[in-house]
């Protein structure tokens, strides 16, 4: 698990998103409530390249940034994204990864969000434990 990830508030832009994402090498982004910080939604790289290619093929490569900065992540996130316990059973979360195919969900203690698990931790946990 991902402890503490990058995660960005509901009104921040795909812009700053999709920078985020290349500058930290990252494929998902939790998405916060402003009020609460509560999760509200999950944003995927997948997400984040489909809506700049359609702002590309409408505006063109020179407006990308500009429309991007005029997108909240909201309208482009996962709005109900698989979340499960800190305490739930792994075994559950990766058959969750592999029927829904999202890549990744987010954890929570006690309803508040403490990582994220993807599809790439459970091929390490696989590569150690072949390693071993």
């Amino acid at each position: 698990m991902t402890k503490d990830p990058y995660c960005l508030s509901e009104h921040a832009n795909a812009h700053k998103a999709r920078m985020l994402m290349a500058e930290k090498s990252i494929r998902h982004i939790p998405i916060k409530n402003n009020e609460d910080g509560l999760l509200i939604g999950m944003l995927s790289q997948k997400s984040v390249l489909s809506n700049a290619i359609k702002v590309i093929n409408q505006r063109g490569l020179e407006k990308l940034e500009h429309e991007e900065k005029s997108i909240e992540v909201a309208s482009i996130m996962d709005k109900s994204p698989a979340v499960f316990d800190v305490n739930d059973n792994i075994v559950n979360i990766a058959k969750n990864l592999l029927q829904q195919k999202s890549g990744c969900v987010a954890i929570t203690e006690n309803g508040k969000l403490v990582g994220v698990i993807t599809s790439n931790d459970f091929v390490k946990l696989a590569v150690e434990q072949l390693v071993s």
